[in-house]
């Protein structure tokens, strides 16, 4: 009895399908390969997107759960490429490891659309709200590289695919990076405070219950426009270091009490205390006395 061949290869010998799966998972002792495709900003399965090892005949097509098998691995490895219309084509290089025949090896693809990624966003003195004009905002690991205008703006019209680390810096001040994830087809912004360091203060205080006195554990004090912030501890004390020079708004919030801020002026090296109280939202005028 004959059997039908299958289209499929391997190098330049034609496989018998009844017998395919099991000569593909033998043979070297290498390991059989299956991809796993997905989409990167939906995190579903593409299906129809092609797989192939580059320097030879085999090719595969997602089915709709976004896997194929890739018949089998070279044994030192190789290059397996993705690729989908309307995506961004993906290489992988890798030594597919080798235990003992049959090994499976999944290795994931995650495409991006191919749409373009917008990052833009200000860079700004934390203290003065002034921009930094000339500052440097770089993608970590690549060449992408761009320098703030007379406003402090910057702009990637083609910003990379993926989860990138933005890197900011300015003579005289901390550098400080971000994550970024762009999304195809939108603009995403990034704005940048940051805090010369040469030029800074401290802002100390207690937080406590209008009336009671009593210390506010676990409330929220926070310079606006700023990403400064501390909690106050059991006693109700908190501390805030590297406060920028200037005028500054302490916004303080805690569950179960109204919202209240102050204004403080800080020069440098200066050590302010700033004494803020809350007041229970069940104790403002015309509010329904809590059901026991």
């Amino acid at each position: 009895m004959r059997h039908k061949c299958c289209k499929s290869v391997f190098g330049h010998v034609k496989l018998p399908a009844c017998v395919f799966g099991l000569l593909a998972t033998l043979s070297l002792a290498a390991p059989v390969v299956v991809a796993r495709v997905e989409d990167g900003e939906t995190r579903r399965a593409l299906a129809g997107a092609m797989v192939t090892s580059e320097g030879s005949d085999i090719m595969a097509v997602t089915d709709s759960a976004g896997r194929c098998m890739v018949v089998v691995a070279p044994r030192k490895g190789g290059t397996l490429s993705a690729s989908r219309p309307g995506y961004i084509d993906l290489r992988l290089t890798g030594a597919w490891p080798v235990k003992s025949a049959p090994d499976t090896v999944v290795i994931d693809f995650t495409l991006y659309p191919n749409r373009p990624r917008v990052v833009a966003g200000k860079v700004t003195d934390a203290g003065t709200r002034l921009a930094l004009v000339g500052a440097k905002v770089s993608v970590e690991h690549s060449d992408l590289s761009e320098s703030t205008r007379v406003d402090g703006s910057f702009l990637f019209d083609s910003f990379p695919a993926g989860s990138q680390r933005l890197e900011v810096s300015f003579p005289g001040y901390p550098p400080k990076s971000f994550s970024v994830e762009a999304k195809g087809g939108e603009t995403t912004e990034v704005n940048a405070a940051l805090i010369d360091t040469a030029n800074v203060g401290r802002v100390e205080g207690v937080v406590s219950g209008a009336g009671t006195g009593l210390p506010v554990k676990d409330a929220r004090v926070a310079v606006e426009g700023t990403e400064l912030l501390a909690s106050t501890d059991s006693t109700g004390r908190y501390v805030i270091e590297n406060v920028p020079a200037g005028i500054h708004k302490l916004l303080v919030t805690c569950a179960g009490c109204v919202n209240a801020y102050t204004v403080v002026r800080l020069v440098k090296d200066w050590n302010v205390t700033v004494n803020l109280q809350l007041r229970k939202v069940e104790d403002l005028p015309g509010t329904p006395a809590p059901v026991k």
